[in-house]
């Protein structure tokens, strides 16, 4: 049974968002850092690509204001100040689902080995 991550009779609450944002070279930490001090941030990950960041963002929810509205008002009121930041790209889901428990969290994680990057050139 999949468990959703908003309950099926309840109201949001809260809209939830995924970002995307490119940086310029080598400003990845600092733009990172400065994400995570943000309270409506709730993950960030530095992630290869097109974009270098992953944030998740859940911002509270304004009544009879599309739920774009009240990302483009965040990402403007506070992501578009960061020093650093070249571009953003943002999902907002539809339906999500979450709170699977995996049968790992009883084993311990060990560190996943680094892997050479390669490069693929046409």
């Amino acid at each position: 049974m999949m468990e959703h991550y908003h309950p099926k009779d309840e109201m949001k609450r809260y809209v939830r968002a995924f970002i995307y944002l490119a940086t310029k070279l080598g400003k990845e930490k600092s733009v990172a850092e400065d994400l995570w001090r943000i309270p409506e941030i709730k993950e960030v990950h530095i992630v290869p690509g097109k974009y270098d960041i992953l944030a998740v963002a859940e911002v509270e929810r304004k009544f009879l204001e599309p739920d774009s509205h009240n990302i483009y008002w965040f990402l403007l009121s506070r992501i578009e100040g960061i020093a650093g930041i070249e571009d953003t790209s943002t999902i907002i889901p539809v339906i999500s689902m979450s709170g699977r428990k995996s049968d790992s969290q009883s084993r311990s994680l060990a560190p996943i080995p680094a892997q050479p990057m390669h490069r693929f050139d046409t």
